[in-house]
């Protein structure tokens, strides 16, 4: 897997960029790059099981084995968390840190057969819902607001509060067209036009009569393409229920006469402040029946959807046994398709921050909510991740454009290429987020209750933004890249002279974070990307403050 080319498709930035930003912005943000230390040698993270290439170094003694298992110190500190590693599939760990902890995790409503995998590969066990000694969380659906008021600074979830503020479609439209009506359309023109029936349904005949269709429609909240048909009228669209209708894009990107879209794997560690990563590597999906723009075939889902769970029915579908051929078949990675591209002249650096802005300002447009229900209900700071599965179309012209994101993309691997894609992705997810290393029952009989409710904390608390969370220089994962300078020490020490208590833990938290990113890039924020995207932010909106 070409990854060295892919992140280099990514927005890079070096230290003497972010120095020269850091000079403009103010805030924790300005602490925080003043307070940049520097990263050391990056190593490669395993490959993934169905390599079998990399196995874990043989003949270790115990502390050595906990060392190889864990981040942050040794087993038993405080900012000790569990390591993730893809060689666990194939030789697990005959003692690991969290079998002797007795870590466990808890499913619902989710599929979990890739994640049981590798928890339990990695010493975890699981229990049954109702118990709430855990040390993770993983469900396919929201999760209540008792469960969440209720959970431990050591336990995490899989999903922050209102998330379908993102991930349902009717949501994402509106709140993406707040930003459209609050700073300019032409900045958030990365949906096609949109209408939610039946409330707009008038609004839907002006535009078809002045632009004709055809037009997509979509349940409000389903996915892997359920629901979906193409109409090329307002009249042949039902008003009993909540739908959404969008303008067909009619000039898709194609690949030997076949549509495509890409899947891209989208992680959230916090919304206040925010922190996204985007995976380096994704799925390119490809519609089985070639391409047609006559619109005599609207009706035919395998030619105008690419959704896997749609075109596999098709007799001509091709699914390629080989996990080293990223471009046979109907699925490619997202690297073959970016050095296909190149190979034709495409500019794939662009192309890729083209797509970062996409998500980014996605995410950005549906943040002030969430941030609400965050400082309502969670009671702790990194309670709470999220995986998006970001659907991407890109038009003929190289333009990208947002089709959905998905609340819990499918880690179903059906083929050998979803096995190496998702299974690296995955370990590395749960590295990122940090399982702490605790056992559940002895944390929770010593645990004594807050004086204060979280909600009364955080009204004394007014320096946590959205807009601040830069701890590192640069959010690229680049082999061989020259390492940023070092900042003096003099500058260090006067940079957390300066800071809060409160604000040398955000620090801290983040930029231990930032290290344990293994296959995961950070394209919010950084150097560039706060100068691209930090006048969205609402500095005076209360909403983000």
């Amino acid at each position: 897997m070409d990854t060295s080319k892919l992140r280099k498709s990514h927005s890079v930035e070096n230290e003497a960029e972010l120095q020269k930003d850091s000079d403009h912005d103010d805030g924790i943000l300005s602490k925080m790059v003043n307070s940049t230390e520097k990263v050391g040698e990056l190593k490669l993270k395993e490959l993934p099981l169905v390599h079998q290439m990399k196995k874990k170094p043989e003949n270790l003694d115990s502390a050595a084995s906990h060392d190889y298992w864990v981040m942050g110190g040794p087993l038993g500190a405080r900012n000790t968390v569990l390591r993730f590693r893809c060689s666990a599939l194939s030789d697990p760990p005959v003692h690991p840190p969290a079998h002797e902890l007795h870590m466990t995790y808890r499913t619902i409503q989710a599929e979990t057969k890739l994640l049981s995998a590798v928890l339990h590969s990695h010493g975890m066990r699981e229990v049954h819902p109702n118990i709430p000694d855990f040390n993770l969380l993983w469900t396919g659906i929201h999760p209540k607001p008792h469960l969440l008021k209720a959970m431990t600074p050591y336990q995490r979830v899989n999903h922050f509060p209102r998330s379908y503020e993102l991930t349902r479609k009717d949501r994402l439209y509106k709140n993406i067209e707040k930003m459209q009506h609050a700073k300019g359309a032409k900045h958030f023109d990365f949906i096609p036009q949109t209408f939610v029936m039946p409330m707009d349904f008038r609004e839907l005949c002006s535009s078809h009569y002045r632009h004709r269709g055809p037009w997509i429609v979509k349940p409000v909240a389903s996915s892997r393409g359920r629901g979906i048909y193409i109409v090329s009228s307002p009249d042949q669209i039902p008003l009993e229920e909540t739908v959404v209708v969008a303008k067909y894009i009619e000039n898709p990107l194609l690949l030997d006469g076949h549509k495509c879209d890409l899947r891209l794997y989208v992680a959230v560690t916090s919304y206040d402040p925010l922190i996204v990563y985007m995976y380096e590597e994704g799925l390119v999906r490809f519609a089985t029946v070639k391409y047609d723009s006559s619109g005599k075939h609207l009706w035919n889902p395998c030619m105008h959807l690419c959704n896997y769970s749609i075109n596999k029915y098709h007799s001509d579908y091709i699914k390629s046994e080989d996990p080293d051929a990223e471009d046979v078949g109907h699925k490619w990675t997202l690297s073959a398709l970016l050095r296909h591209l190149r190979a034709q002249g495409t500019d794939t650096s662009f192309l890729m921050q083209r797509i970062e802005e996409v998500v980014v300002k996605a995410i950005l447009a549906s943040a002030p909510p969430i941030i609400s229900a965050c400082r309502m209900f969670v009671p702790h700071p990194r309670n709470c991740f999220e995986l998006y599965g970001f659907d991407i179309l890109i038009d003929s012209d190289l333009k990208p454009w947002l089709l959905e994101v998905n609340l819990s993309p499918s880690l179903g691997c059906d083929s050998p290429l979803d096995v190496r894609v998702k299974s690296a992705m995955l370990v590395d997810l749960l590295t990122l987020v940090g399982l702490p290393t605790v056992d559940p029952m002895l944390r929770r009989a010593n645990e004594t209750r807050r004086p204060q409710s979280q909600l009364d904390i955080l009204k004394k608390l007014n320096y946590r933004r959205v807009q601040s969370a830069d701890a590192l220089a640069g959010s690229s994962n680049s082999i061989g890249r020259k390492p940023p300078t070092v900042v003096t020490s003099s500058r260090l020490v006067a940079s957390s002279l300066s800071l809060s208590p409160e604000e040398n833990r955000i620090i801290k938290s983040v930029r231990a974070e930032f290290e344990r990113r293994g296959g995961f890039v950070r394209i919010f924020p950084s150097a560039e990307s706060w100068k691209r995207y930090g006048c969205f932010l609402g500095k005076h909106d209360k909403s983000f403050q």
